[in-house]
């Protein structure tokens, strides 16, 4: 049922967004916006959110959330969302730090892309080439087992394959991806098992439910059907502290010390390619925020089991710094 309401809430949220692309819905073409914070018109015509992935995926559909929720009296120019997937989410990236930095082409920072600047398979510098507006989502990742697993409990886990080195295989997605890192983290600990990487979570799952591997990492919303129906048990998840999807999962760092460190998360933030004038960047900052704290977005949020966004605007920088320097630590 919960995977029911998380499709139909997913279904009716994009069908609200491609009515306002499509017709006024609430927009405008006039150049008064009705606001007058940034510049004397911004924004005179309607904005581009460029999102490097599928159509349909979390990511699309958690920015699509956010721009639905921006009031209309707030902005009430058209907003269009365009996607461009390809290359671990690099080629729609590419496209937009191409734009004029005029506050009419925005585009996403995310996990996956600063690890890929830490990890070296780009060149983009998030932090010089972009300036985050608004955080989207921000989540732990769950650790996940077979019911039919010689263990059910992280702890139980950390035993099995400590008196069966070798003989374990994790799912993760593939290079590029912050849940390939958790690979670095269990061998890191001492553990000798391997990685098998899949194209997606969902396939992973998959692996984990076919007996291909015996733990996988996902988030929250590709696995809550099969958490649902038992045939996945959740043992961990990978934040300092416990994610409010789901507060009877311990996390890795309280059940070993070993793990004291670990905070693997997957987040997302809507961005503006950097030289965005000031007054621009903090209209923008101001509506995006009260999208992402509206009641709207929040019925959109629970829908896909994601935790509440407790990164604020003046700690958007200083977030994706920290991440910076931990991915470094497991990757270099």
């Amino acid at each position: 049922m919960k995977r029911f309401l998380a499709m139909l809430l997913a279904l009716t949220m994009t069908a609200s967004l491609a009515a306002c692309s499509s017709s006024n819905g609430g927009t405008s073409d006039t150049a008064d916006s009705g606001n007058d914070t940034a510049g004397s018109d911004y924004p005179s015509k309607g904005i581009e959110v460029i999102v490097p992935y599928k159509v349909g995926g979390t990511t699309d559909l958690a920015v699509r959330g956010v721009l639905d929720a921006i009031p209309k009296d707030v902005i009430d120019q058209q907003i269009t969302v365009t996607n461009k997937e390809g290359g671990s989410g690099l080629i729609g990236t590419e496209d937009f730090l191409t734009r004029d930095a005029d506050g009419y082409t925005l585009g996403l920072v995310n996990c996956d892309l600063v690890l890929n600047y830490v990890s070296g398979a780009t060149d983009i510098n998030p932090t010089e080439a972009m300036i985050p507006l608004a955080a989207v989502e921000q989540d732990p990742y769950l650790l996940l087992a077979s019911k039919d697993a010689p263990f059910t409990s992280f702890a139980e886990f950390i035993s099995y394959a400590e008196a069966h080195p070798g003989e374990l295989a994790v799912g993760v997605t593939g290079v590029g991806t912050v849940p390939n890192l958790l690979g670095s983290i269990l061998t890191g600990a001492g553990l000798q098992v391997s990685s098998v990487p899949y194209d997606s979570a969902p396939d992973a799952i998959a692996g984990v439910l076919s007996g291909e591997v015996s733990l996988c990492i996902s988030a929250m919303a590709p696995a809550v059907g099969n958490i649902d129906s038992g045939d996945l048990v959740p043992i961990a998840v990978t934040s300092a502290e416990r994610s409010t999807a789901s507060p009877d999962v311990p996390t890795m760092a309280e059940t070993d010390d070993r793990f004291a460190d670990v905070n693997l998360l997957s987040w997302i933030m809507i961005a503006a390619p950097a030289g965005t004038p000031d007054d621009i960047v903090t209209f923008l900052q101001d509506a995006l925020s009260e999208a992402v704290a509206s009641d709207q977005y929040a019925e959109t949020r629970e829908g896909f089991y994601f935790d509440p966004i407790t990164i604020g605007v003046d700690d958007l920088a200083g977030f994706i710094a920290e991440q910076s320097d931990y991915y470094t630590t497991l990757v270099g």
